[in-house]
């Protein structure tokens, strides 16, 4: 028997394997670009089975699929810097030659920032970046989370930079103590054919007034839970021993506030004395004689 009829015997064995069980294995493959070459972008891509391939760098990848298979390759985590999208990635099997053609491209996201002025010596800022997506095949880990730690004066840069055409906000995500800290230009669009625009935040820090307070009477074990609520935000804080604290939030001359237990210690109640006024940057003992006696 010749080679050719041997190699068309073999082949009609392999599709009858696929189709009876799915037995002969075949690839999924393609290319990624536009994550560069540097190794700072990295990118996780998975199959419908959720096996997963890391890549750092422009190149190839490949999966291995049965050859009668439904196969989609989708992102598994997008890169910090770039964001990937997949074209060609679902289908179905219909022979062992297997697909080639998967494309995954990368485009620059836009890095977002600007200045820092007014923080105190030796005290740290946190921003927050409520990134806007619509449902689409995108893992963005920093959504309404703690985008970035600010310990000095002048420029910054988030490390969770914003995909094309997507909304930014940034704003204070917690002040440093004895300061209030404000954000203008902290809304926009990311537009990577204008980087420039997203650059333009500006944080000023100032001297604020520490709401305090000082609990007593908690029994071991427990805690309480005390919010200052005033026109700046709702300040929760959860305490588990006797002593004095400040909440997180310090505040402006002029600005109200108003401390209430808001959940109560096992088996005891917990009654605040002087909780309401107005804060005074030239009189801070008024907001720092707030008394919560736990009986």
């Amino acid at each position: 028997m010749n080679k050719s009829k041997i190699a068309g015997i073999l082949g009609g064995v392999a599709i009858a394997l696929a189709g009876c069980g799915g037995f002969v294995y075949t690839t999924v493959s393609g290319t990624v670009t536009g994550l560069g070459t540097t190794g700072l972008n990295a990118l996780v891509l998975k199959n419908e089975g959720n096996y997963k391939q890391s890549l750092s760098v422009d190149g190839s990848f490949s999966f291995t699929e049965a050859s009668n298979a439904n196969y989609s390759i989708t992102v598994a985590s997008q890169p910090a810097y770039v964001n990937c999208t997949v074209a060609n990635g679902t289908g179905t099997m219909n022979s062992s030659t297997g697909v080639a053609n998967v494309a995954v491209t990368c485009v620059p996201n836009v890095p977002v920032g600007g200045t820092v002025s007014g923080l105190a010596d030796g005290s740290k800022l946190y921003l927050i970046n409520n990134i806007t997506y619509p449902p689409l095949n995108i893992n963005v880990n920093a959504d309404n989370t703690t985008a970035g730690v600010i310990s000095s004066n002048g420029a910054f840069i988030l490390p969770t930079w914003v995909v094309n055409g997507y909304n930014y906000n940034v704003g204070v995500a917690l002040p440093p103590p004895g300061q209030y800290c404000t954000v203008v230009n902290g809304v926009g669009v990311a537009d990577n054919t204008n980087l420039a625009a997203a650059k333009t935040i500006g944080v000023n820090c100032v001297a604020a007034v520490p709401v305090t307070f000082t609990v007593t009477g908690l029994t071991a074990g427990n805690s309480v839970t005390l919010t200052n609520t005033s026109t700046a935000r709702t300040d929760p804080l959860t305490v588990t021993t006797i002593g004095t604290y400040n909440f997180s939030w310090s505040l402006l001359t002029g600005m109200p506030y108003s401390v209430a237990v808001t959940t109560q210690p096992t088996g005891q109640t917990c009654t605040v004395q002087n909780g309401t006024g107005t804060a005074n940057l030239g009189n801070p003992s008024a907001s720092a004689n707030v008394l919560v006696n736990c009986q």
